[in-house]
């Protein structure tokens, strides 16, 4: 799944910072359990689980 785009599909706040669903960003790592770590096109890192998040349209 690395590298794979992807779309939020709800709002995700980790870090002190926030993404709205819709955002966009590349994975950058799967960990167990459904995890993602993902660089938003804003530069900035969240982590939504799988279900979370959609395969953006390329």
């Amino acid at each position: 799944m690395r590298g794979t785009r992807i779309k939020l599909t709800t709002d995700i706040q980790a870090g002190g910072t926030r993404h709205k669903a819709g955002a966009e960003g590349t994975v950058e790592k799967t960990h167990t359990g459904g995890d993602l770590t993902v660089r938003m096109d804003d530069g900035r890192t969240t982590f939504p689980s799988k279900d979370e998040v959609t395969a953006a349209e390329q």
